[in-house]
């Protein structure tokens, strides 16, 4: 074996106990169970919005296609989590529709990080319930609603191509995601 090998060889097994040992770390602390912990639980989140705690299935794809103009075989789930993420193809173009809800977010925590994007924001009631409009300097369109519903539940609709009416879309999609509070 060469020396050049052996130099090779050596540097090859530093560079990946580097990548190895840089990757962990060491985190203070007891694990503890969900919902444990000195954290208040919103556990009324059940009773006063049931649908929301489905999570990516508080709208069926057949009414979230319908509502961006969509037929209902052409939209897919691309991401299921604190995140739902489907993408539905209308006739003016390809639509991208987000959902999220954080139990522990608020309706202030989201208008301060949309004045911090430089957000258009409009404050509005959406089925009796404090919301916000959102509108990016997006040239197709985009746009967000957020309601203040057992922490802070979402919707943005980004369309791929200018001429749909995204907000229109957004709202209705949180009236209904709204209108099934008990």
């Amino acid at each position: 074996m060469s020396a050049r090998r052996a130099l090779a060889g050596a540097a090859a097994a530093l560079a990946g106990l580097v990548v190895l040992t840089g990757c962990t770390q060491t985190v203070e602390g007891t694990a503890a169970k969900s919902g444990t912990g000195s954290v208040p639980r919103n556990d009324d989140s059940q009773r006063q919005y049931p649908n929301l705690l489905k999570e990516c299935e508080v709208l069926t794809e057949d009414i979230l296609a319908e509502t961006v103009g969509a037929d209902p075989l052409d939209i897919q789930s691309t991401f299921v989590g604190a995140v739902c993420r489907w993408q539905a193809a209308n006739p003016a173009g390809l639509v991208d529709i987000t959902r999220f809800w954080f139990e522990q977010g608020s309706l202030d925590n989201e208008r301060t990080v949309a004045e911090q994007l430089e957000y258009q924001i409009e404050s509005r009631s959406i089925a009796g319930i404090q919301s916000i409009v959102m509108r990016p300097s997006d040239p197709n369109g985009a746009c967000g609603v957020a309601s203040d519903a057992a922490g802070v539940v979402g919707w943005w609709v980004n369309p791929q191509t200018p001429g749909i009416d995204a907000c229109g879309m957004a709202i209705k999609l949180m009236e209904l995601t709204l209108a099934t509070r008990a």
